[in-house]
This record gives C-alpha cells, structure tokens and sequence, in this order.
C-alpha cells in the first residue's frame, strides 16, 4: 500500500469535530481584570460611567422624558468621607430589571444598538479604586429605589483566596448585596455610581476636581464653551452627521458645567499667546461610498508643540463622540511624532463595524479601521506640511522685522548725528536693510498670514528714511571720506559697534587734509 493510500484511509477513519459537551467554567480572575487590570488610569472611571449615562441619557430624550433643568449628569464630591457619587437623570433602570442588568457581566443589551457602552464590563470599573461601589437608580413609574453594594474589601479577599473556588456566579452573590429604598429623596429617572472610601492613587486624583474636570473636558460628550468662537459651527457640523447631543456634566465645586477642551487661545510660552483663526472640515469614505470618519482641525500659528498640561493638543479619535486613546492616538502617522501635539482637532470614526476596544485605548484592528487610518495619512501629511510652511514663514518675518529693526536703529542715529557724512551714510545703511526686509517678505506669498503687516512696516521705515535723505548732501564714491565711512559702516549691523570708530575716522582725515592743504 503506497503512502497516497494510507493517508486516504486515515483520513477517511477520522470523526468529524463535535461541539464542547462538558461544563464551561467563568472563574472568579474574570471580575478582577474587569474590576482593575483593564482601567490602569483610574480618571477612566468617570469616563466608564459618564459614557454609561451618555446612553441613557439619549434614551430618555428619545422616550419623551423631560430633562433635568440643572444637569444632566451631577458628579458630587465629599472629601471628608472620600466619595464620589455620579448620579445621572436618564432613563434609569426599572426596579424589575435591576438586578438582572447590574449582576449580569460580559452580556449588555446594548451591543448593536449604536450606544457608546456595548460590553457590560464598564460599570465595574470604580471597583478597583474604592472599598465599596454602590448602584442605586428607579425609572419613571418605578415608587421605590433600587440599591445594589459590591463590597470591594472580601471581593479582593475572595480573590486573594486560593482555596476560594467557587464559580464567578458565586463570588458576586457574596460580594454584591441588594436593598430597596424609598423613593421620596429620589429623583423620578436616575442612575448614580457611588464610590465609597475612594482609595488614595496617583495623588489623590480621584478627588480631585480640577483633575477630573480637565479629563471630562478631553473624553466625554460634552459642549462646547459658549465663548469658543467656532463652537456653534462645529457643533452644527456634527449634528448635520448623526452625532448625539451633548450632555451637561457638572461638578459640585462649581455652578458651570464642564465644556470640551476647544478654547479661542492658549500659550505657547509664558508671554506669547496663540490664536485660533479659523476652522476646516473634513470626510472620509471608503470605495463604497461608505463614512469612515469625520471631523474638524483649528487653524494657528503652529509655533510648536501645545504643553501638555493644557489638555488641549492633539487631533483626538472619538467614538460616538467619546474619546478613544489620547493626544498621541495618531502619532506614528506624522513624519515625526512631536507633531502629533502641534494641532488641535477631533476625529469621529463612522463605520459601524470599527469600535473600541475593551480599555477604550484604542479602535479594534480590522480591515475596515485599517482603510480609516489609511485615510487619515493625508491628514496627518497636511497637518505636517502646514507646520513647516509656518516654520518658513516665522523664520521669514523674523527676518524681516530683525532687518527692520536695525533700519530703525539706524535711522534714529542719522537723526541725531552731527557729521553730515556720517548721517548720509547712515541712512543708506537703513536703506540698505530695508531692501533685505523685502528680499524676506518676497518669499513669502501674497496671503501668508502676519505678512501684510510687515509690508506695511516695511513701507513705512522706507518713507522715513526718504524723509531723512532729503536735504542731505548726495554722497559719490569719489570722496574718500565717504568710501571710507560706508565702509566701516557695512561691517556690522548695529550703530553701536561701530559708530565711535567712524567718528574718529571722520575727524582724522578731516584733520589730515586740512594738514595737507
């Protein structure tokens, strides 16, 4: 029998694959990578729950429910007890289905929906960082409460337990507890997060509202400031686009709600501000005519990478408008990653089939997210091309105005000079610069932002050196102390470097040839 015929016939003796028939085991590491190993920043918890009540808070408008006149959402600190408590006046949760939807992990109703939370894993993100996390939450119609507590403290022990091995089931009725409540101090739609004995982390940010307040401004759905000059336009932008409503996110220190990192200016050094002075649009589809993405880019002067203490650089990725990553999400498309913080812009990603991954650190990689980044090349090469155009253009007006700044100076000892030869030449000298302030600026093209100006101040020295030239004996090259005097003028810029030896030499020759005569 050849080889051909055995492999045929063992082949032919093999049973087709069946399906699993024996128990499927969910230990209990499962609620710990969900509860801490997955949000590795602990600010990503307001984001988890924000984005939670984002949800609810569109299906409530969509049912008819009237809004909270103050809030949307109304995250309330105690440092004294060291808690935080995000409450907000959505939908909520029906008493009947409470339960059910606040123990069930891995499994959320709304997966395909088009909401901004889909996994069901997000709602255990305080767990980590606090010694008891509390749900509480009634949807209209509902008279009492409902009041769920997952006492952090035995879940960790529980799972710092080896011989604890019960199923994953088993460790949540341990750990989770639930009551119910009047309902009279409550509102009538609500859900609210309450983390209790905050613990201490990366300098307490957890309650810190300064912290939490620029984070919210960066990652959630909020609005922008009424006083961003391009607000209004882009947030029409982004509604003509399916984009959700905002939500008014509050914190307890302040009566303001807290408004999207896009502002009107912001420093680049300590005495030098940078504008925003205008807006540009864009989309992109994919060959089928399909939306890959959408978004807006500022315009300015690009004088350099924006600090990131202002929490306000970068062309962030959004989800549904929920940031996804950081300032860095699309740094290694630049040609040099400092870029990557020089611009100021959001990107909303519009297919339906990219989404976030579990940490909301970055898209899932598919075919479809590959075509999105692939599109968002030309963006990131525009962005590129328009720093070092700018760069250009800096280093041309610097040119200029330092050229006409020594123009200035000199025109201002022609003035005063007393040597008729000294102040002809000296205004020649002024001359001189102010044609090399035109050679600068005629690189520059007719629109090049800041260039008017300095042509106007070009203009301007150059009529007052004419003014000074008149009256003044013509200079020729024939007269030696002439020659002389230019000559030692031309080598250096600045009057003061060389303005005593021409004096001298003025007097000098003067001298001789009176000696001579």
């Amino acid at each position: 029998m050849d080889a051909l015929t055995t492999r045929i016939q063992l082949t032919s003796m093999q049973k087709a694959p069946s399906r699993v028939t024996e128990e499927v085991a969910v230990g209990k590491d499962v609620l710990e990578l969900f509860a801490s190993a997955m949000y590795a920043e602990p600010l990503s918890t307001f984001r988890e729950y924000v984005q939670n009540a984002a949800d609810s808070l569109d299906q409530a408008r969509e049912s008819g429910v009237q809004p909270n006149p103050r809030a949307d959402v109304l995250i309330t600190f105690d440092h004294a007890a060291r808690t935080v408590r995000i409450r907000d006046f959505g939908a909520g949760v029906p008493n009947a289905q409470f339960v059910r939807r606040l123990t069930t992990i891995g499994a959320s109703q709304k997966r395909g929906t088009g909401a901004r939370g889909f996994r069901g894993i997000g709602r255990l993100s305080g767990l980590g960082y606090c010694q008891e996390l509390v749900f509480r939450s009634r949807a209209l119609g509902d008279r009492k409460v409902k009041e769920m507590r997952w006492d952090g403290h035995v879940l960790r022990e529980r799972l710092r337990d080896a011989s604890f091995n019960g199923s994953l089931g088993d460790l949540i009725r341990e750990v989770a507890h639930v009551a119910e409540l009047p309902g009279a101090e409550f509102p009538a739609n609500f859900f609210e997060v309450e983390l209790n004995k905050v613990l201490r982390v990366h300098n307490d940010v957890l309650l810190n509202e300064d912290a939490v307040r620029r984070y919210l401004s960066e990652v959630a759905p909020v609005p922008f400031d009424p006083k961003f000059r391009f607000g209004d336009e882009i947030q029409e932008f982004l509604s003509s686009r399916g984009i959700p409503e905002p939500i008014r996110i509050i914190l307890s220190d302040r009566p303001e709600p807290v408004y999207h990192r896009a502002r009107n200016q912001f420093p680049v050094s300590p005495k030098v501000l940078d504008e925003f002075t205008g807006v540009t649009y864009f989309e992109h589809q994919n060959s089928d005519d399909e939306p890959l993405s959408f978004g807006w880019l500022l315009d300015h002067a690009y004088a350099g990478s924006i600090a990131r203490s202002l929490g306000l650089g970068g062309v962030r990725l959004r989800h549904r408008n929920v940031q996804v990553g950081d300032a860095h999400a699309l740094a290694s498309l630049y040609t040099e990653l400092r870029f990557a913080l020089w611009a100021v812009g959001d990107v909303h990603v519009a297919h339906p089939r990219v989404i976030p991954n579990g940490r909301r650190d970055e898209f899932e990689q598919t075919p479809v997210y590959g075509q999105v980044i692939d599109e968002l090349r030309g963006l990131t090469g525009m962005i590129t091309r328009t720093i070092r155009q700018r760069s250009d253009l800096r280093t041309q007006l610097k040119r200029a105005y330092c050229q006409l700044a020594y123009a200035e100076a000199w025109l201002e000892r022609a003035a005063a000079a007393q040597m008729p030869v000294l102040a002809t030449s000296m205004v020649e000298r002024a001359s001189s610069h102010v044609g090399d302030a035109r050679k600068a600026l005629a690189k520059l093209g007719p629109d090049a932002p800041g260039a008017d100006i300095a042509r106007s101040q070009v203009e301007r020295i150059a009529n007052l050196a004419t003014q000074q030239s008149k009256g003044r004996p013509t200079a020729s090259m024939n007269d030696s102390v002439y020659v002389a005097v230019a000559a030692i003028l031309a080598s250096s810029s600045k009057p003061d470097a060389v303005l005593h030896l021409a004096e001298q030499v003025v007097r000098a020759m003067g001298t001789a040839a009176r000696t001579s005569s």
